[in-house]
């Protein structure tokens, strides 16, 4: 329940209608908007991780070095994916301390998938899971990758309303999240 709590709030708050709404009721405060939702955000998720870590734990796998090493690379080559992503975004403008203009982009780990930050997620959370395989944990992950269509559908349907015909062909030749090895 509240993995699917979240998710909605994080994707109405992503969508354009409210933020639309929170333009015209609050002209003051939408610069602010971006600031607000990285807020919720991450104070959604660390809820939700601290309420996991309160659950009992019933692991489903017994702990061994090889799987430890490799929940360890997992979630390393997540964690790079995702920092690289943020390479081609300003950290402020992305959180929301910063306003800055809208272009498109398709240099840099964009020019091998479209979504790096969901494919450096889905490593991270795997790692995690096989870091500690816990049924919460599990549970976690199926949510996460049961939302990460519906998010991949919602963020792409926003980029085309921006960015029209420029997004339609990028799209049809990058990957949404696994890199092709050969052209």
């Amino acid at each position: 329940m509240g993995w699917t709590f979240y998710f909605f709030v994080h994707s109405a708050l992503a969508s354009e209608k409210i933020k639309h709404v929170v333009a015209l009721r609050l002209a003051r405060v939408k610069h602010y908007y971006r600031l607000f939702y990285s807020i919720i955000s991450t104070l959604g998720l660390l809820g939700l991780f601290l309420f996991q870590a309160s659950l009992p734990t019933t692991f489903l796998l017994e702990s061994n070095p090889a799987i430890r090493y490799f929940s360890l690379i997992l979630a390393t080559a997540g964690t790079l994916v995702i920092s690289r992503s943020f390479k081609q975004y300003s950290a402020l403008g992305f959180m929301g301390f910063k306003q800055e203009p809208v272009y498109f982009v398709r240099s840099g780990i964009l020019s091998k998938v479209r979504h790096p930050i969901y494919s450096g997620t889905i490593l991270l959370v795997l790692g995690f899971l096989f870091f500690h395989p816990t049924v919460a944990t599990l549970i976690s992950v199926a949510c996460i990758f049961c939302y990460l269509p519906i998010g991949i559908y919602l963020e792409e349907k926003k980029l085309i309303a921006q960015f029209g015909n420029e997004y339609v062909k990028y799209r049809n030749e990058v990957p949404a999240l696994v890199p092709r090895l050969f052209r």
